[in-house]
């Protein structure tokens, strides 16, 4: 369960069903998991990342990517998390 991605939500924990493929752990979700725990990301922040478009990162037919949509291009994601966590956690766990 320390790897998982978990969301509180008032009293409730939940756990996003985009890090689990065929009843396993996502393993490209979870390298990225642990990298944001590595940049101090909070969970519930990370998991909103995962889901929203990023900046930038429009695709051929305009729309704009996911990172849960580009699992397969870890430089991609692993840059894009990086520069995210430089901007979204909170101030007091920057380096």
């Amino acid at each position: 369960m320390q790897r998982a991605v978990r969301v509180f939500i008032g009293e409730g924990t939940f756990c996003p069903g985009f890090q689990l493929k065929d009843g396993d752990f996502h393993e490209p979700v979870v390298d990225l998991f642990q990298r944001a725990m590595t940049l101090k990301v909070p969970h519930n922040v990370f998991a909103a990342w995962m889901v929203s478009p990023l900046l930038g990162a429009a695709d051929q037919a305009g729309s704009r990517s996911r990172p849960v949509d580009m699992l397969g291009s870890t430089p991609k994601r692993q840059n894009a998390l990086t520069a995210f966590g430089d901007r979204y956690r909170p101030s007091e766990k920057r380096q």
